[in-house]
Order: structure tokens, then C-alpha cells, then sequence
């Protein structure tokens, strides 16, 4: 018998719940107020991206897929690395805009 009992054959999440990081993602989305603005062409966009994708992740992980899936967990996987190497970009990027800016300006 497995010392994880309780988690055996649990079913997905129901409702709404598990959606909730999507629909703040898309409401996010929409809304004039970004963390890195939309006139920076490709790094604005890019942001928004991640967070509609990663809030979609976390909705099929935890609102479709049974927790013990093994898809489920290669997915958490997928989710966190594309967040945290999207993050690193979009940080990066950023840093270089404003590096070209200041030297441009002196």
C-alpha cells in the first residue's frame, strides 16, 4: 500500500478555482497597466505572453489533469521553467533598452 494513500486516484479540481490565474492573466492582458509597457515593441508583448501561457499551464495542471498524472507534473516543470527563463529574458532586455537609452542621452 502506498504512504501516499490520500492522494491516489484524485480527481481534478473542479470549477472555477484552478482557472483563476488565467482569467487574472487575461484581465491583465488587457489592461493599460503592465509591468514592462506595450511601446517597448517585443519585450512588452512578450510579458503578456508569459503570463496568459503560464496562467493557461496552471489551469490544465491543476483543472483537467488527475494529481497523480505524470503529465501533470511535466507540466508544472514546463510552467516554472518558462516563467522563470521568460522572466530572465524580459529582465535582461530591459536592462539593455535602458543601457542604450543613457548612453544615447550623454
Amino acid at each position: 500500500m502506498s504512504e501516499y494513500k490520500e492522494y491516489d486516484n484524485k480527481p481534478a479540481s473542479q470549477g472555477i478555482k484552478p482557472w483563476i490565474p488565467l482569467i487574472l492573466a487575461l484581465i491583465y492582458t488587457i489592461s493599460p497597466i503592465d509591468l514592462v509597457p506595450d511601446f517597448i515593441p517585443i519585450v512588452g508583448w512578450l510579458e503578456d505572453a508569459l503570463f496568459v501561457i503560464v496562467g493557461g499551464l496552471n489551469g490544465i495542471q491543476n483543472g483537467i489533469l488527475d494529481a497523480n498524472s505524470s503529465l501533470r507534473t511535466l507540466i508544472n516543470f514546463v510552467k516554472w521553467g518558462i516563467l522563470i527563463i521568460g522572466g530572465i529574458a524580459i529582465l535582461i532586455v530591459v536592462l539593455l533598452v535602458v543601457l542604450v537609452f543613457k548612453t544615447l542621452t550623454k
